[in-house]
């Protein structure tokens, strides 16, 4: 029967939703190009070789799950499966294919119904009654049929759910291969090919219903709906395909479908009313075609024609966690999310960029590192430089030769370091430097490698020549005689600087020419470093740290010191600039409020009657204003981006919402 679906869809859903035993890292692309369908339930809803299914979420949008599937039956708006450990897999028009929790033991399917290994069929989560002792089920086009151990064949009474009609028995059952039901008729295939049909309208005399044997040496049957007729496709041993024939020849072989040879199952839609729109037939190789009237058409097996990789943060500072997101996208027109762990991963340069367990990716290092992600036999690859977001210390110019240290530097850059018998030793991959204080003579992977300096020790630590990562990373080495700090550079985008002793002097004294105007100015808080609002502040000092960043030091009115966080120099101009953080004016000489409005604005609190600067000062300046006027009142509403909103009528509040 035909069915007419209305349905609103959902236009996101997740895709690619994965089964208890789905692949796994790094599937190798040689495997997927091998890939075949094994069955076919509708439009571009499939099963493949690997256990994966193609289904359509909405009757148009195709999604790839990974799983283990053995077996499906349904048609493309809704269906089920059952996985190679015996559980049951259901999909329909709103919802991928997923296992049904609880389910084991499944041994077959058949339309909407399954039956379990003990003999049990159900139907969704019921238990089908008067039933037991089943060795094979078929359901199509509402009707159920059953095939007990004890050779009895039955079919459901469609006026009476639950109540079966015995059909005959069955000889020998466990040698029936496979069976299929419609309009009162049921089909047996046996083991030897003999195709055997009972009708419930061709009886004898007694009532007795006879078996009718309209083929042999089948290979595999299917009813399908026709007029006047349905119609048996038997598909034979030799690889051609047959129907039956109308009337009194429904019990022969009438016809042979042209153009196919070589076949070795075929399938139908599961909710057509005839074949006018064909059947699926699958050819011995395990290819697929789509025959219609005479006519075929090979159905191809979905394969990613496109792969794109992205990466939250291309250029990111050693320690931050990067997402990469991968999507397929497949000749039939799917657009598939593919979890990292399913992908094959290569770093260029894995002492730089680390895997984690979740899929993410780490930067260890500073440098230049190419990702290359592999999937669906595609490979892309992106480029990500990172650099290290504060400073390290200790460089210094030695008779010109850029010194650094050892330790800091190169496990800065990714690498590790280790002392070993007077020696140090640095690895980087595959690259290994060995170091020696006061001598210019290192090896690098073993082969002798002359340095431009002697490595030396100095302040409890060994500094060895910059030029060094130029010979084994190939890194640009700079000294910034402004700043006496060493920079080290792999192209424009991938950094680090070590600063001198030197260095923060320097750059105290040359950035103090625009901040020094701050020093000995007085403030009061609104919202800064969790102090008390209004409360007074006097700047005592810009301090410059060795990483080039200023604190700023704070005296309050009680004499203590206040010692800000860590700030660029265009940061504590902000400071100093953004009233949302501290006030160049004594909020309470300037505004004689009474003690009570105090209380509610230095809790951040909004009452009927107040004016817009006490709302102002208590909730801060809002994300949205909308002034209108008219009957000579003036209507003025802010919004906040808390979703917060506050009225005000000729200056004063007269609805708040929060």
């Amino acid at each position: 029967m035909r069915r007419t679906l209305y349905v609103l869809v959902l236009f996101t859903m997740l895709a690619g939703l994965g089964f208890a035993g789905s692949t796994t890292h790094g599937i190798a692309s040689a495997e997927e190009s091998r890939l075949q369908i094994s069955d076919i339930a509708g439009r571009n809803t499939y099963l493949m070789s690997d256990g994966s299914m193609w289904s359509l979420i909405d009757g148009r949008h195709a999604i790839r799950t990974p799983g283990k599937v053995a077996a499906i039956s349904g048609y493309e708006y809704e269906g089920i499966g059952m996985t190679q450990d015996g559980r049951l897999v259901e999909w329909d028009i709103g919802k991928g294919p997923e296992v049904v929790p609880g389910t084991s033991g499944v041994k077959q399917i058949a339309g909407s119904y399954w039956l379990k290994s003990d003999g049990t069929v159900w139907g969704g989560s019921e238990k089908a009654k008067n039933l037991s002792g089943i060795l094979l089920i078929a359901n199509a086009d509402q009707e159920f049929a059953a095939l007990s151990s004890n050779g009895e064949l039955l079919l459901e009474d469609n006026y009476k759910k639950g109540q079966f009609k015995k059909l005959g028995i069955v000889e020998n059952p466990v040698g029936v291969k496979s069976m299929t039901v419609h309009s009162g008729r049921v089909a047996l295939l046996r083991d030897n090919g003999d195709v055997v049909v009972y009708e419930t309208s061709n009886f004898d005399d007694n009532g007795r219903i006879i078996p009718v044997t309209v083929a042999q040496n089948a290979a595999h049957i299917v009813y399908a709906s026709n007029e006047p007729t349905d119609l048996l496709i038997v598909t034979l041993q030799d690889g051609t395909v047959w129907t039956t024939g109308v009337y009194k020849d429904r019990w022969k072989l009438k016809e042979q479908v042209s153009g196919l040879s070589g076949i070795v199952r075929t399938s139908i839609y599961g909710n057509v009313e005839d074949l006018s729109e064909g059947f699926y037939a699958q050819r011995s190789d395990g290819s697929w075609i789509h025959h219609t009237n005479g006519q075929n058409k090979s159905v191809d097996v979905p394969v990613v024609k496109a792969l794109s990789v992205s990466i939250s943060e291309a250029k990111p500072y050693v320690g931050d966690t990067l997402e990469v997101s991968i999507q397929e996208t497949y000749t039939n027109g799917a657009k598939i999310k593919v979890p990292v762990k399913d992908a094959l991963i290569d770093i260029e340069k894995p002492y730089l960029m680390n895997i984690q367990k979740n899929g993410t990716l780490k930067s260890a290092g500073v440098g230049k590192t190419q990702i290359t992600v592999t999937s669906g036999g595609l490979s892309k690859s992106i480029t990500v430089s990172s650099s290290l977001r504060n400073n390290l210390k200790y460089s210094k110019q030695v008779n010109g030769n850029i010194m650094v240290p050892a330790k800091s530097v190169m496990q800065a850059l990714g690498g590790t370091y280790s002392a070993k018998n007077g020696s140090v030793e640095a690895k980087f991959g595959e690259t290994v430097l060995l170091l020696t204080a006061g001598s210019n003579q290192a090896k690098l992977n073993g082969s002798p490698l002359r340095l431009k300096a002697a490595p030396m020790t100095d302040k409890g630590g060994l500094l060895i020549p910059a030029s060094v990562l130029s010979d084994i990373l190939g890194a640009k080495i700079g000294w910034e005689a402004k700043w006496k700090q060493a920079n080290i550079s792999f192209g424009s985008d991938a950094v680090m600087t070590v600063v001198s002793n030197e260095t923060a002097g320097l750059i105290k004294k040359a950035m103090q020419g625009s901040l020094v105007k701050f020093i000995g100015r007085t403030y009061w808080v609104n919202d800064f470093e969790d102090l008390e609002r209004f409360s007074k502040l006097t700047v005592t000092d810009i301090l410059p740290d060795d990483k080039g960043e200023f604190n700023v030091i704070f005296k309050t009115a009680s004499g203590k010191t206040v010692k800000s966080y860590p700030m660029r120099s265009s940061e504590v101009m902000q400071l100093f600039a953004d009233r949302s953080s501290l006030l160049n004016y004594d909020p309470y000489q300037k505004h004689k409020w009474s003690a009570s409005v105090w209380k509610q604005i230095k809790a951040g609190q909004v009452s009927l009657g107040m004016t817009k600067e006490q709302v102002q000062l208590s909730w801060g300046n809002p994300a949205a204003k909308d002034i209108t006027t008219g009957g000579g009142k003036t209507i003025e509403t802010w919004g906040y981006s808390n979703f917060d909103i506050v009225s005000f009528v000729n200056g004063k509040v007269i609805l708040i919402m929060m």
